[in-house]
């Protein structure tokens, strides 16, 4: 039987999964607040996903890691449809809502893929 030592060390560690590594750069980026973000209050869905798609591609042709799309809480459409959006990229590794009590609902996370 392991030393109780032994087995709580094995279990703190870390594990590099790809999901660990992208919650790891959202949350950096909600810390620093430094993310290149896109505001789409006042658009309708359309053009909402329209701009969204060029500001998108383009941040993956900087090398963005992470990108902040502000799309209100409202009646939820645009989220659904940036969501939806999102989910079809190639480009998009994951994303997620915005956690703090100013974004939640509101605020969408975007990993971006590594360039090749």
């Amino acid at each position: 039987m392991p030393k109780p030592w032994k087995q709580s060390r094995e279990s703190s560690r870390a594990i590099d999964t790809p999901e660990s590594i992208a919650e790891s750069k959202i949350f950096g980026a909600e810390l620093s607040g430094n993310a290149p973000s896109i505001d789409l209050h006042g658009l309708d869905t359309d053009a909402g996903v329209h701009d969204l798609d060029i500001f998108l591609h383009s941040a993956f042709m900087r090398g963005e890691d992470v990108i902040k799309v502000i799309h209100g809480r409202g009646t939820g459409k645009m989220r659904e449809a940036v969501h939806a959006f999102l989910s079809k990229q190639n480009i998009v590794e994951t994303f997620r809502d915005g956690r703090s009590a100013a974004e939640i609902s509101g605020v969408t996370y975007v990993v971006l893929r590594k360039r090749e």
